[in-house]
């Protein structure tokens, strides 16, 4: 275990912070008077399932490992019987480490928990549905769905929530006598959990929200069906309205459209943009708002909501946002876009609170097929307007690089490490015709709005980090619906056989034309038909999270050695919800809350917040930056972006990219026939490309991400992160090294490492075996001679 330390010299301090801190006035850190401090104390078993090291039977931490794809109520009965034989037995080490987790007494809660078993497993092998007068039945239906998620840690969450539920509905505590208020510390500790453990009335949360009847209204539909363009103008019709999208990209982008009176037919709108890191308030008194899905405006009441990707409410991460706007949103009208496999599941939240639910369906304006043929490994055949899906950062510009050399077309690129400004900057340059080409990552499954003709699958499997796995059927439905945006492209008379575009047809606008979906290998295309063939994959249970009253409450519950990670991941396992509910908790908030448990003094608000800040656990740099960041909070000591920048190493990267910008431009000049120019020195033709790499481009990534925190907690704790239009500033630089640097960056494929060989589908290695080199393998030799040639590129 992984205690929090306090020095008994500091914990006054922990609850009287500097008085620059305590100047923060942010309506997301109410601060309380006091803060208990966490002491530390003996480390808890070996195997305790919330410490930091894996559990003995667990995933590691913050992750959780995944069940079967399915599993028969039969089997899953027989596995929870064996689980409540082995971690429930009164000489079990989980329940001496439980006792230790939840601040009981081991032998009061043996005691209860053989008493407990008793009545579970009569209960199993009798009922599947969960009564309302017995809380010791258990739901198989909600705990099958779960096992496929989560594997063995389904079955000891929902042990843990109906064990509590039982304790709580089964033994009454005893009355308080004068000498002895608390009869029962065990039990009373136990009934409290199971109190903060109860969320199946959690849309109780929202008492404005339910004061009256809501209409909700579901559109659904496809990619490219003009779903959220129907929302969007009752938006614009309406007095006061906010809407609501998973990303920065797409809320930026609704926010220009309602300020430059695009949507619709409904002229100019004034329109504010709020999202976790950036405030635009045009007009503090607009009606209308574009926000990121976490910022939506929960306390106003409007008179037209949209939530936009509203199959993201089952999302394990994030999903709990989509949730709070579904259930919580105080509007007249509350417009849902997003796909099919949603509706079953809204319409049953909607039932259980007692709104108006509508269901208005689209077809895709414009037809999507999936080509006869793919590309036969051939980049030759890439032509204007298609878009080129790979799941490799460095595959992403090896196929870049290769294309222009193959086909002379200019190639954009986007995915999900660059910034949304820098997306949306490549996207425009694409939809213009300044590029001929996109590749990109899995990212364009949502949030740009781009003119491609044909999507073309580099590959169906992608490595997740351990084996490689092929993609889920609605995410190559969402990918493929990228081509043939509506009235974009020039018609194509449907006898064409394989949709052999003309590229250089001009656009016709209004016409609705096929768009086309392919594989760059034949091996794939049958995969890439049989996934478009299939039914939507419905979405049953909407993700569901605790909150900051609760964690609250867990936090001062529990010993105060208890370090937040463990209190973020008992919370999980203890929630009790309806069984189209799935409680989560994202993982991102014990591991960052373990990377700063050092710092001191902090109080539980602040943890929470940094805890909650945009923290990428892969970029090193970001972690070791919001650290830099709460040592200096904990200290009082102000943030300003000079000292940060140069200290941090921006201002040296920033110009090295501009020297770089300067030296390729100027060996552009000099290789022109019409340039007098004398040519670059052989000095600055050496630098040139070490400077445009991909290496460089991912560390200007990086300080993107450490200025986005900053900005974020700048909303926050204001008087510490104060440096706002400094931020800023520097982050439009960084944004502007990075356009350099993407226009010079050449970079080879990488190979595949042993672990992934190893974990390659049977498929591919058999086709190896037959005598054709994985295709990996044989683009990296490929790209590995590629070469970078002059750029013509400039610092903007």
């Amino acid at each position: 275990m992984l205690a929090l330390r306090l020095a008994p010299s500091r914990a006054a301090i922990a609850s009287s912070p500097s008085p620059l801190r305590a100047l923060s006035t942010s309506a997301a850190l109410c601060r309380q008077p006091t803060a208990r401090p966490r002491r530390s104390a003996p480390p808890p078993p070996s195997n305790s399932r919330y410490s930091n090291r894996p559990p003995r039977h667990g995933p590691p931490q913050g992750r959780r490992a995944a069940g079967p794809s399915h599993i028969s109520r039969d089997a899953l009965a027989s596995r929870l019987e064996h689980h409540l034989r082995t971690t429930w037995k009164p000489q079990s080490r989980e329940l001496r480490a439980l006792a230790h987790d939840l601040g009981v007494t081991h032998s009061t809660l043996v005691d209860l928990a053989r008493r407990w078993v008793v009545v579970a497993h009569r209960h199993l092998a009798t009922t599947s549905s969960l009564s309302s007068d017995n809380s010791a039945a258990w739901d198989l239906d909600a705990l099958q769905t779960a096992y496929v998620n989560d594997g063995q840690d389904a079955l000891w969450d929902a042990s843990l929530a109906t064990f509590l539920a039982w304790v709580r509905a089964a033994v009454p505590l005893p009355p308080p006598t004068p000498t002895s208020p608390v009869p029962d510390p065990t039990l009373s500790q136990l009934h409290q959990l199971a109190d903060l453990a109860d969320r199946r009335f959690h849309y109780e949360d929202f008492p404005s929200a339910r004061q009256h009847r809501r209409r909700l209204i579901l559109h659904v539909g496809p990619t490219n069906s003009g779903k959220t363009h129907s929302a969007l103008v009752a938006l614009a019709r309406a007095r006061t309205g906010a809407y609501a999208g998973p990303l920065r990209l797409l809320a930026h982008e609704v926010f220009a459209r309602f300020n430059e009176g695009k949507i619709g037919d409904e002229g100019k709108r004034t329109c504010n943009l709020v999202t976790g890191e950036e405030q635009r308030i045009l007009d503090p008194d607009a009606g209308l708002q574009s926000c990121t899905v976490e910022m939506f405006p929960l306390s106003k009441h409007l008179e037209v909501g949209v939530v936009d990707e509203i199959q993201m409410i089952g999302d394990p991460q994030r999903g709990t946002a989509w949730t709070a706007a579904v259930v919580g949103a105080r509007c007249d009208e509350l417009h849902l876009c997003g796909e099919e496999s949603v509706v079953d599941l809204v319409q049953r939240i909607a039932a259980e609170v007692g709104d108006e639910c509508v269901v208005k369906r689209y077809q895709r304006l414009s037809p999507l097929v999936v080509a006869s043929r793919s590309l036969e490994g051939d980049l030759s055949r890439i032509r204007r307007g298609d878009c080129l899906v790979t799941f490799s950062r460095s595959n992403i510009f090896a196929f870049k690089r290769a294309i222009e050399e193959k086909t002379g077309l200019r190639v954009a690129v986007a995915y999900g490490g660059l910034p949304p400004e820098v997306r949306e900057e490549q996207a425009r340059a694409f939809n213009e015709g300044t590029y001929d080409v996109l590749v990109a990552s899995d990212a364009i499954g949502m949030g740009l709005n781009l003119k491609i003709r044909r999507v073309v699958f580099e590959a169906l499997h992608k490595f997740d980090g351990t084996a490689e796995v092929r993609l889920p059927v609605p995410q190559i439905k969402q990918i493929a619906g990228r081509a043939g945006r509506f009235g974009v492209h020039a018609s194509v008379s449907p006898s064409a056989p394989d949709l052999d575009l003309d590229p250089a047809s001009p656009p016709a606008p209004g016409e609705a034309v096929p768009g086309e979906a392919t594989t760059l290998d034949a091996v794939d295309l049958e995969l890439l038909q049989d996934a478009m063939a299939q039914p939507t994959v419905q979405v049953t249970q909407a993700s569901l999270g605790a909150s900051f009253d609760a964690f609250k409450g867990l936090y001062d519950l529990l010993p105060p050695s208890t370090p937040l990670s463990r209190i973020f991941a008992l919370s999980r396992a203890i929630t009790r919800t309806k069984p189209h509910y799935r409680p989560t908790a994202s993982s991102s908030f014990g591991d960052v809350s373990d990377h700063i448990a050092h710092v001191h003094p902090l109080t539980f608000q602040e943890r929470f917040t940094f805890a909650s800040a945009p923290v990428n656990q892969r970029d090193q740099r970001v972690v070791a930056t919001l650290v830099d960041f709460v040592e200096a909070y904990a200290r009082g000591e102000p943030i300003r972006m000079r000292q940060w920048g140069a200290d941090a190493g921006v201002f040296d990267a920033l110009e090295r990219v501009r020297q770089a910008g300067i030296a390729a431009n100027a060996a552009a000049s000099s290789s022109s026939p019409s340039s007098s120019a004398r040519p670059t020195s052989s000095a600055s033709s050496r630098r040139t490309p070490s400077v445009f790499t991909s290496e460089t481009l991912q560390s200007l990534e990086s300080f993107h991400r450490c200025l986005t925190l900053y900005l974020w907690l700048s909303y926050r704790l204001a008087p510490i992160f104060c440096d706002q239009d400094g931020a800023r500033t520097l982050r439009r630089d960084v944004e502007k090294a990075m356009e350099v640097a993407l226009a010079g960056t050449s970079s080879g494929g990488r190979g595949r490492s042993s672990s992934e060989r190893d974990s390659e589908p049977r498929w591919r290695r058999r086709k190896r075996r037959k005598g054709r080199p994985g295709r990996a393998r044989a683009r990296a030799a490929s790209f590995a001679s590629l070469q970078m040639s002059d750029l013509g590129c400039v610092w903007p």
